[in-house]
C-alpha cells in the first residue's frame, strides 16, 4: 500500500513514532515507523510512504516499510506532486522553461549568452522549482523562475524607452540575478537559508557562480563576465539592503529598479486579492508596512 501526503503531526508511543499523514484530498492515514527510520521526517513536508498492515489482537495498524521525500523525486514528478499540496507559480514548468529559453535566444553577445545558458542549465531544477524567497515575495513553488520572467516582461518597456540600455546585459542580469538562491535556499517548500546562504548571501554567491562559469567557458578575463558579476552584487541597490556595491552601470541600475518593482508588486497583488473592495490591506512589509486601499 502507498500514500503520498504531508506529515501533519508526529508523536511517540510504545517505542515507535506515530505519523499523521494528510493526502491531497485531506484524507488521513495513521502510520507507525521506528525511531531510527524517522530521523529525517519533518512536519509539513510531503512524502511518499509505502506501508503494510500489521494485525494485532484488537486492531490493525499500519507500519511504514519505506518512504521518499517528494523533493527527492525526479524533477517532473517532484513539481507535479508538490503542487498537489503547496501553492505554485501560475506558470507551468514547461511554460517557464520556454519563456526563459526565448529570452536566452534574444541575447546576441556570445559570451553573455554562453554564461547565462550554462548557469541556467547547471541549476535547472532549482531554478524552475525553488521559490524566490522563504517568505518575502514569490514564496511558492516555481517562484524563482516566475519572478525572473515577470522582470523580463517588464524590461521590454525600459529597453524600448531607453535605447542606451544594452538588452543583452539586461536580459542576462535578470535571468541570473537570483541564481545564487539555488545555493542560498534549502529546497522547494518550507525552505530555509543554508549556512553558506546566511554567511555569503545570494548576491555574492551568484557573482561567484558567474566567475566560475566564465572560467569554465574560457571567459574569465572578459569584460562581459565582470559586468555581469557587478550586476549581481549590486542588484539590491544599496548597502543597507545587502549590496556590496551600488549599481555603477545603466544595466545594473535598471536591474535594481525592475527587481524592486516586481518583488513589491507581486506581494501587493496577493494582498489585494485577500482584501475586500472599499477596504485597506494589512500592513505590507515590503512596502514600508503601508496599508493600501482597494477601491470599491
Amino acid at each position: 500500500m502507498e500514500v503520498i501526503g504531508i506529515v501533519t503531526s508526529i508523536s511517540t508511543s510504545d517505542g515507535v513514532f506515530n505519523l499523521v499523514v494528510s493526502d491531497k484530498d485531506k484524507a488521513i492515514t495513521h502510520l507507525k515507523i521506528m525511531p531510527n527510520e524517522a530521523e529525517n521526517i519533518k512536519i509539513g513536508k510531503a512524502y511518499s510512504f509505502k506501508y503494510e498492515a500489521v494485525y494485532g489482537p484488537e486492531r490493525v495498524s499500519y507500519r511504514v516499510t519505506s518512504f521518499t521525500n517528494v523533493e527527492d523525486l525526479p524533477f517532473e514528478l517532484q513539481d507535479e506532486t508538490l503542487r498537489l499540496f503547496f501553492k505554485g507559480s501560475p506558470l507551468s514548468i514547461d511554460d517557464a522553461e520556454k519563456e526563459i529559453s526565448k529570452y536566452i535566444d534574444k541575447i546576441d553577445n556570445p559570451i553573455i549568452k554562453d554564461i547565462t545558458k550554462y548557469l541556467i542549465d547547471l541549476y535547472h531544477d532549482q531554478y524552475f522549482i525553488y521559490p524566490a524567497a522563504a517568505k518575502m515575495h514569490h514564496a511558492y513553488i516555481g517562484g524563482l523562475a516566475h519572478h525572473s520572467i515577470g522582470m523580463l516582461h517588464m524590461s521590454e518597456g525600459f529597453i524600448d524607452n531607453y535605447p542606451f540600455l544594452d538588452k543583452d546585459y539586461v536580459y542576462a542580469g535578470i535571468m541570473l540575478h537570483d541564481i545564487g538562491k539555488a545555493i542560498e535556499l534549502s529546497g522547494a517548500v518550507h525552505t530555509e537559508y543554508t549556512v553558506k546562504g546566511q554567511l555569503l548571501g545570494h548576491l555574492v554567491l551568484g557573482a561567484i557562480e558567474i566567475s566560475n562559469a566564465a572560467a569554465h567557458l574560457g571567459y574569465q578575463n572578459k569584460e562581459e563576465a565582470m559586468l555581469l558579476e557587478h550586476m549581481l552584487i549590486s542588484h539590491h541597490g544599496v548597502p543597507q539592503f545587502g549590496s556590496p556595491k551600488k549599481p555603477l552601470t545603466a544595466e545594473a541600475l535598471v536591474l535594481w529598479y525592475i527587481d524592486t518593482i516586481d518583488s513589491k508588486f507581486r506581494v501587493l497583488g496577493e494582498e489585494l486579492e485577500r482584501t475586500k473592495n472599499g477596504e485597506f490591506t494589512e500592513a505590507i512589509g515590503v512596502i514600508d508596512k503601508s496599508k493600501i486601499y482597494k477601491p470599491q
